[in-house]
């Protein structure tokens, strides 16, 4: 029969316990720093591949971000560059339309200038064929007698000259000097009775004696022509058709 020593159970527990002490001094603290270590690396890590993870989620939405904004940019930019080519387009077909029409109405402009120029040389040629055969008709139609009716009506506008014209032509005989004389052309000789009636009006109508130098001018067709200094004085048939020709050609 077994018997129990309390000096042996003393003992084994010191054993126990200093084996215990021993353990945890040298075994049991190092492999729970080794943990601890390990754990805390863990975590760490863990800790480093979450903020990795949330970077990365980050990087993804801004990239995604910036793809749908430079998208959008792109969009924006092409259909600004749609707007500006077809606002370039319709301007530019604006100006050829413009230009195209400037060209046409030039044209027509000139086509008309050409149209009414021709028409008036024609008619300017027609005109001077008929003041032609008309100056030939009253060549072969003026006699004296037409003269002498002309030359009476000279005399009877001389009389009822307007008070301005007669300042005009007394001036131009003021400025005669002795020697000088009023030149007088008519289209057939005129009498001696014609002469001094002529000479009496142009008297009267300067308020001075003239010295008159009467000559035929065939030219004249019929009627007078005279020249005070430097007032013309005209009725004949000649200078009425030139009258009527620069007027005819100046409308």
């Amino acid at each position: 029969m077994m018997q129990f020593d309390w000096t042996t159970f003393i003992l084994e527990m010191l054993n126990f316990l200093v084996l215990v002490w021993i353990l945890q001094r040298f075994l049991y603290r190092p492999v729970l720093a080794m943990l601890d270590a390990r754990q805390h690396r863990i975590n760490e890590e863990s800790a480093h591949a979450e903020q990795l993870r949330h970077e990365a989620e980050t990087l993804r939405l801004q990239y995604e971000q910036r793809l749908a904004e430079w998208q959008q940019q792109q969009d924006a930019s092409r259909r600004q560059l749609d707007e500006q080519l077809a606002q370039l387009r319709k301007s530019s077909l604006d100006a050829l339309k413009r230009t195209l029409a400037d060209e046409e109405a030039k044209l027509q402009a000139q086509n008309q200038r050409v149209t009414a120029n021709r028409e008036t040389a024609l008619m300017r040629e027609a005109a001077s064929a008929a003041y032609a055969q008309a100056a030939v008709m009253l060549q072969r139609l003026a006699t004296p007698q037409l003269t002498r009716s002309i030359v009476e009506l000279f005399v009877e506008d001389l009389q009822a000259l307007p008070d301005s014209e007669q300042a005009a032509l007394s001036k131009a005989a003021a400025a005669l000097t002795p020697e000088s004389s009023v030149e007088v052309l008519s289209g057939h000789a005129l009498t001696d009775a014609e002469q001094v009636r002529l000479s009496q009006a142009l008297s009267m109508a300067t308020g001075r004696v003239l010295s008159l130098l009467f000559k035929q001018d065939e030219a004249l067709i019929a009627g007078v022509r005279v020249t005070v200094g430097e007032c013309l004085l005209h009725a004949n048939l000649a200078d009425e058709l030139a009258f009527f020709r620069r007027q005819h050609n100046h409308g």
